[in-house]
């Protein structure tokens, strides 16, 4: 999702990894909160770079972020850490954003393409609901 005001992150702790400091591979762009959430578990949760499309969902009209089936079985379980310890399923921060996110689409302020633009994983939710109707 698009983060608005955000930090660059080591995403490997420096305090483990000194030499990381300043290698670019080692930066990540988060929002602050987020970041301090993972604080150093580096090895726990998963790079956001190695994430593969449709292996996160948001479910409306709750907009909490779940694990799809798509994760590899052996990644579910890190999966499964990352969006608890970085409180992005249900944290009322990020719900509070996914919800601007969403009623911004629902009021027509913005299009779907907008949408999927700014918060795919809402975009991609919205377009699953209407298939089902």
């Amino acid at each position: 999702m698009w983060i608005p005001e955000g930090q660059v992150d080591h995403f490997r702790s420096t305090s483990k990894n000194r030499g990381l400091a300043y290698e670019w591979d080692n930066f990540r762009y988060s929002a602050g909160w987020i970041n301090q959430s993972k604080q150093t578990v580096d090895d726990a949760v998963i790079d956001p770079f190695e994430v593969k499309d449709d292996w996160f969902e948001i479910i409306l009209p709750s907009l909490q972020l779940v694990v799809t089936k798509k994760v590899p079985a052996s990644l579910r379980e890190k999966a499964e850490y990352t969006i608890v310890r970085l409180r992005l399923r249900d944290d009322e921060r990020v719900i509070r954003q996914r919800r601007s996110w969403f009623e911004a689409w629902e009021r027509g302020d913005i299009t779907l393409e907008e949408l999927r633009r700014r918060a795919p994983l809402i975009a991609a939710a919205v377009q699953r609901q209407q298939r089902r109707r």
